[in-house]
Protein backbone atom coordinates (compact mmCIF):
# COMPACT_ATOMS: atom_id res chain seq x y z
CA UNK A 1 0.00 0.00 0.00
CA UNK A 2 1.60 3.47 -1.12
CA UNK A 3 0.41 6.44 1.80
CA UNK A 4 1.23 10.20 0.07
CA UNK A 5 3.70 11.68 1.70
CA UNK A 6 1.60 14.46 3.05
CA UNK A 7 -2.07 14.02 1.89
CA UNK A 8 -4.74 11.69 3.58
CA UNK A 9 -4.18 9.10 0.69
CA UNK A 10 -3.38 5.34 0.50
CA UNK A 11 -3.35 3.68 -2.74
CA UNK A 12 -5.22 6.61 -4.53
CA UNK A 13 -8.22 6.65 -1.97
CA UNK A 14 -8.67 9.76 0.34
CA UNK A 15 -8.85 8.22 3.45
CA UNK A 16 -10.22 11.24 4.68
CA UNK A 17 -13.55 12.77 4.03
CA UNK A 18 -13.12 15.93 6.03
CA UNK A 19 -9.44 16.66 4.51
CA UNK A 20 -10.22 20.09 3.06
CA UNK A 21 -12.74 21.45 5.71
CA UNK A 22 -12.47 23.62 7.99
CA UNK A 23 -12.77 22.68 12.34
CA UNK A 24 -15.69 24.43 12.77
CA UNK A 25 -17.63 22.81 9.40
CA UNK A 26 -15.93 19.81 10.98
CA UNK A 27 -17.89 20.29 14.75
CA UNK A 28 -20.81 21.32 12.91
CA UNK A 29 -21.32 17.81 11.38
CA UNK A 30 -19.84 16.01 14.58
CA UNK A 31 -22.26 17.48 17.07
CA UNK A 32 -24.99 16.11 14.09
CA UNK A 33 -23.58 12.64 14.84
CA UNK A 34 -22.60 12.11 10.96
CA UNK A 35 -18.76 12.03 11.40
CA UNK A 36 -17.07 8.56 11.92
CA UNK A 37 -13.30 7.41 13.07
CA UNK A 38 -11.94 4.81 11.10
CA UNK A 39 -8.55 2.92 11.70
CA UNK A 40 -7.05 0.35 9.24
CA UNK A 41 -3.23 -1.31 9.00
CA UNK A 42 -0.34 -1.55 6.52
CA UNK A 43 0.99 -5.11 5.24
CA UNK A 44 4.19 -3.08 7.00
CA UNK A 45 1.74 -2.58 10.64
CA UNK A 46 1.27 1.13 10.57
CA UNK A 47 -1.74 2.25 11.89
CA UNK A 48 -3.57 4.97 10.04
CA UNK A 49 -6.77 7.22 10.92
CA UNK A 50 -9.27 8.22 8.97
CA UNK A 51 -12.59 9.64 8.77
CA UNK A 52 -15.91 9.27 6.91
CA UNK A 53 -19.10 11.39 6.73
CA UNK A 54 -22.12 9.01 6.58
CA UNK A 55 -25.61 9.04 8.26
CA UNK A 56 -25.11 6.10 10.21
CA UNK A 57 -22.60 3.81 11.55
CA UNK A 58 -23.74 0.78 9.47
CA UNK A 59 -23.78 3.41 6.11
CA UNK A 60 -19.90 4.71 7.29
CA UNK A 61 -18.80 0.97 7.38
CA UNK A 62 -20.25 0.30 4.25
CA UNK A 63 -18.78 3.53 2.95
CA UNK A 64 -15.14 1.85 4.81
CA UNK A 65 -15.71 -1.26 2.77
CA UNK A 66 -15.65 0.52 -1.08
CA UNK A 67 -12.80 2.37 -0.18
CA UNK A 68 -11.21 -1.11 -0.68
CA UNK A 69 -8.22 0.13 2.40
CA UNK A 70 -9.45 -2.44 5.50
CA UNK A 71 -10.88 0.43 7.22
CA UNK A 72 -12.92 -0.46 10.70
CA UNK A 73 -15.17 2.26 11.68
CA UNK A 74 -14.22 2.77 15.15
CA UNK A 75 -17.31 5.27 16.26
CA UNK A 76 -18.52 8.78 15.98
CA UNK A 77 -16.23 11.71 16.46
CA UNK A 78 -17.23 13.78 19.65
CA UNK A 79 -17.71 17.38 19.07
CA UNK A 80 -14.79 19.25 20.14
CA UNK A 81 -14.89 21.29 23.62
CA UNK A 82 -18.12 18.75 24.54
CA UNK A 83 -17.36 16.52 27.12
Amino acid sequence: MKIHASLPIADGICFDDTAEMEPRSINALAACGVVFLTKFQTAGGKIYGGVIIAAHMDAAQAAADRRGLGETVLGPLAVAGVA
